[in-house]
Formats: C-alpha cells, sequence, structure tokens
C-alpha cells in the first residue's frame, strides 16, 4: 500500500511540474518584446477573430499594418509602462508579449490578442 501511495505521490508531482499544469510563463519586458517585433521584417500576424495581417515595425517607432485591404496602413508604436502600443487610424491597441512558438503571442489584459510568428 506504501509504494501505491509514493507512486502516486511521484506522478501527481511529475504531471504538477509539467508545463500544461505550471503557472504561466510571465510576459517579457515591453523593452525586449518591442526589440524582437521592431527588426525592420515583416511579421505574420494572426488577430483573434482569425483575420491574418502583415506587420512591420520598425527601429525608429513607425511601421505598417497590411491585411484584408489592398493596401498598407502607417502605423506607429511605443513602450508605455509594461505594454508595447501599437497606434493607427483605426485606434491604439496596448499588448503585453509572452514567448510563443515562432514568434510572440501578444495578450490584452488576461485575453490572448495578436499572435506575431514567421
Amino acid at each position: 500500500m506504501k509504494t501505491y501511495l509514493r507512486l502516486a505521490g511521484a506522478v501527481i508531482a511529475a504531471f504538477a511540474a509539467s508545463p500544461a499544469f505550471s503557472a504561466q510563463e510571465p510576459f517579457l519586458p515591453a523593452e525586449k518584446a518591442a526589440a524582437i517585433l521592431a527588426d525592420g521584417a515583416p511579421w505574420s500576424a494572426l488577430a483573434p477573430d482569425g483575420k491574418a495581417l502583415k506587420v512591420t515595425l520598425a527601429k525608429d517607432g513607425t511601421g505598417s499594418i497590411r491585411g484584408p485591404m489592398p493596401f498598407a496602413l502607417s502605423i506607429s508604436w511605443t513602450v508605455k509602462d509594461d505594454a508595447m502600443c501599437i497606434s493607427g487610424k483605426m485606434g491604439t491597441r496596448c499588448l503585453r508579449f509572452r514567448s510563443a512558438p515562432g514568434g510572440l503571442q501578444g495578450w490584452d489584459g488576461d485575453k490572448p490578442d495578436l499572435k506575431f510568428s514567421r
């Protein structure tokens, strides 16, 4: 009986240590996320509603975004507190980021938002 309890305890400990059950990783510092994203090369960005966008951010705080429309829109970005804010004619979106396979996952509060990947 004691052997089974030890085995059960070991299995529970192994599951608790796995990424699926552990606490989510912390957000990247906004400056680090900006340095990754603002490299002048286009990123594929997937919006929560399924829209695919092409976003290019330059180190100088400027950029462009292409989506379903046949033309690019100018945008700007800045680091504000713990978030990276992207502004354009459609408004401003301030996101915090976590690492994701192939890129970064943006978060608006506690909800996933734009996912940037290459």
